[in-house]
C-alpha cells in the first residue's frame, strides 16, 4: 500500500539564513498560498510550515513523484530562488519517511535546539492555519493528530525538555545550586546586555524578591528596571547595591573590571560574609575570576555557563535516543492503521470474489445436470459457500500475519489484487 504522502523542505542544516528568508511565507499570505498550492497537479491536501529555522510543504498526493514536483515548482516560484540552487538545499521525503519526519519535527528531534518546547505549538499553529484555509482533509488531519500524540508521549515519557540548554537558563541552574529556593533573593543587573536581560528574566520567573539595575546610562537603567518592575540604582554605588544582593549579573560592553578582588572583599565585609553569586556574562569579563577564591563568593563566567549547557545537551541527547524509539513506535502504529483501512475492503472483496467464482461453477453444474431437488440444491450451495470460506481463510490469515511488516503486507496485498483482479474500479 502507498501512503500517498510527500514532503519537501529546507532548514538550518541544509540552507543558510538568506535562503530560508527568501523561501519563507508571510503569515498574512499563508492562507492564500495554501489555497493556491492545493490546486496544483497531484496535490489533494496540504499544509505549510514556515519559521526562521525551516520551511516545509507537506501534502497528500495522488502519487509521490508528481506531488514532489508540484511542491518544488511552487516553492521555486514563490521564493524566486534559482531552480538548481533550491534543489541543492531541499530535502524530499515520501511515504513512511515523510510520516517519520513530521513526527520527529513535532517531537523537537529535528530542531536547532534539541528538545525545545516551542516547536509543538508552532506545528499546531500552522496546522490550524491550514484547517482554516480548507486545505486539510481527513488524511492530513489524521497524520497531524498522530504527530501531536507522538510529541506528547515524548514529553511525558522522557526528560528531553527538563535540561536547560540556554545560557540564561543555565544561570538559574547555577544559582539554585548555591541557594536552592530563589524566592526572597535580590538580583542586581549591571549593564543592559541582551544575555544579562535574558538571565534576569529566567531568574525573575523563579520568584526572586527584587530586581535592581545599575547602568552608566540612567535612562537605560530605568527602562530595564521598568521591564522587571524593579528599581534603577546609581552605577557609582555598585558596591553598596551588590552588597544588598544575593545574585549579581554583569553584562556590559566595558573592557575594565567592574568588580576586582578588592571590591569583592569590600562587598563581602558589608554582607557579613553571607553567600553571593557573580554571574559574569560579559566578554571581556567584568568581574575578576579570582573573586571565586574568597569564602562564600561563587563566580561563574560564560565558559562555566557553556559547560552547564553542554552537559545538559548531553543529557538531552541521551533522552533523544528513547524519544526516537517512541517516534518509531508511533510511526508503526500510524502506518498499521492506514494499512488496516486499506486491507479491510480487500478482504471483503476477496471473499466476495472467491464466492462468485464458486457460484459461477455451481450454476454451470446445475445447468448441465438439469433440475435438482430443492433440498439437494440448498445443500450444494451451503457446501460451495463453505469451500469458498476455506479457500479465503488461509489467504486472509496470511495477510493479517504481516501486520508487523507494512512493506511485506503491501506486497502481499498487491499479489492478491493481481491474482484475483481486485479493486479494478478504484485503480481506473
Amino acid at each position: 500500500m502507498t501512503l500517498n504522502l510527500a514532503l519537501i523542505g529546507l532548514n538550518h542544516k541544509t540552507a543558510e539564513l538568506d535562503t530560508r528568508e527568501r523561501a519563507s511565507f508571510h503569515p498574512e499570505k499563508l492562507p492564500e498560498a495554501l489555497r493556491e498550492l492545493v490546486e496544483r497537479p497531484g496535490i489533494q491536501e496540504t499544509m505549510i510550515f514556515s519559521t526562521c529555522n525551516r520551511v516545509e510543504l507537506l501534502s497528500r498526493v495522488k502519487n509521490s513523484a508528481q506531488g514532489l514536483e508540484s511542491m518544488e515548482a511552487f516553492l521555486r516560484e514563490k521564493s524566486c530562488i534559482d531552480g538548481e540552487q533550491l534543489r541543492e538545499k531541499l530535502y524530499r521525503y515520501s511515504e513512511r519517511q515523510a510520516v517519520r519526519h513530521v513526527f520527529r519535527v513535532a517531537s523537537s528531534l529535528d530542531s536547532m535546539i534539541l528538545g525545545e518546547p516551542q516547536i509543538l505549538g508552532q506545528v499546531k499553529s500552522f496546522y490550524n492555519v491550514a484547517v482554516q484555509a480548507g486545505t486539510i482533509g481527513t488524511y492530513l488531519n489524521g497524520l497531524l493528530q498522530a504527530a501531536f500524540h507522538a510529541a506528547k508521549r515524548v514529553r511525558r515519557e522522557t526528560s528531553i525538555g527538563e535540561y536547560s540548554v540556554s545560557v540564561s537558563s543555565a544561570a538559574v541552574e547555577l544559582a539554585r545550586k548555591i541557594f536552592g529556593d530563589l524566592r526572597g533573593m535580590s538580583i542586581l543587573i549591571v549593564g543592559a546586555g541582551k544575555m544579562g536581560k535574558l538571565a534576569a528574566t529566567h531568574l525573575r520567573a523563579t520568584g526572586v524578591r527584587s530586581v535592581r539595575v545599575a547602568n552608566r546610562s540612567p535612562q537605560a537603567a530605568r527602562e530595564l528596571a521598568a521591564h522587571f518592575h524593579g528599581e534603577a540604582v546609581p552605577f557609582e554605588e555598585l558596591t553598596k547595591w551588590a552588597a544588598r544582593s544575593e545574585i549579581v549579573i554583569t553584562s556590559t560592553g566595558s573592557y575594565e573590571l567592574l568588580v576586582d578582588y578588592a571590591r569583592a572583599q569590600q562587598i563581602m565585609q558589608e554582607r557579613k560574609n553571607t553567600p553571593i553569586v557573580f554571574i559574569d556574562i560579559s566578554v571581556p569579563r567584568n568581574v575578576d575570576p579570582n573573586v571565586g577564591t574568597i569564602d562564600n563568593v561563587f563566580y561563574y563566567d560564560v565558559d562555566d555557563l557553556g559547560a552547564v549547557v553542554e552537559a545538559n545537551l548531553q543529557e538531552r541527547r541521551k533522552e533523544a535516543a528513547l524519544a526516537e524509539k517512541i517516534v518509531e513506535q508511533e510511526v508503526d502504529s500510524f502506518c498499521a492503521r492506514l494499512h488496516s483501512l486499506d486491507m479491510a475492503p480487500v478482504v471483503v472483496e476477496l471473499q466476495t470474489r472467491i464466492q462468485e467464482i464458486c457460484q459461477v461453477e455451481l450454476d454451470r453444474f446445475f445447468k448441465k445436470a438439469g433440475p435438482r431437488d430443492p433440498q439437494e440444491r440448498r445443500e450444494l450451495e451451503v457446501m460451495i459457500s463453505r469451500i469458498a470460506g476455506k479457500i479465503a481463510h488461509p489467504l486472509i490469515t496470511q495477510l493479517r500475519s504481516t501486520d508487523h511488516d507494512p512493506l511485506q503486507q503491501a506486497a502481499y496485498l498487491d499479489t492478491l489484487k493481481r491474482i484475483f483482479k481486485l479493486q479494478k474500479d478504484s485503480e481506473s
